[in-house]
């Protein structure tokens, strides 16, 4: 069952796992550049290279080939868009972005609406009968569907999303070993 003492436990794996790791050192080092912007916020090259990157490094070429004014463009739209599947698709019209980094750019934009959508926390949901859908399915459909599956788990657990995916993650990658 996924409640709070749940989504503690799991997400302080998580947080040990990768504590001083680069993916760790990434992460809040983007968190860090975007709290200084001031809104709307955007993503400059640079910081869409690296975020594409901490999340699918198989596409960096891919990332590295967008235009810098049009990086900056494409995620000022998609952070000002009212729709959600709007925000999805504007920024899916970048090089190498596909509805899983998309969905992460919208986390890094606005953490407190949008989880990062992963296969490890749709496996962990799927155990747990939250998730119907494959779970190798990364359609805009499943990602909506996996919106609204999180927010309520943040919500019935009092954690952040991105609590609740730290936690997901951890218990599916290592609920078998012993971390």
């Amino acid at each position: 069952m996924i409640d709070k003492e749940f989504i503690w436990k799991w997400s302080r794996v998580y947080d040990r796992v990768f504590q001083g790791s680069e993916d760790e050192t990434e992460e809040k080092a983007i968190r860090a550049w975007l709290s200084t912007l001031p809104k709307p916020k955007y993503l400059d090259k640079e910081h869409f290279v690296r975020l594409g990157r901490w999340k699918t490094k198989r596409q960096t070429s891919n990332y590295k080939k967008n235009d810098a004014q049009i990086v900056q463009e494409v995620t000022r739209l998609a952070y000002h868009a009212s729709d959600s599947l709007v925000k999805l698709d504007t920024l899916r019209q970048l090089r190498g972005v596909g509805v899983a980094v998309a969905a992460t750019i919208l986390h890094f934009l606005h953490p407190d609406l949008y989880p990062i959508f992963d296969y490890h926390a749709r496996t962990a949901l799927k155990e747990e009968g939250l998730w119907q859908r494959q779970i190798k399915d990364a359609s805009p459909q499943a990602w909506l569907e996996y919106v609204d599956t999180m927010r309520k788990l943040a919500s019935s657990t009092d954690a952040t999303l991105r609590e609740v995916d730290k936690a997901l993650f951890a218990h599916d990658k290592y609920s078998h070993s012993t971390h």
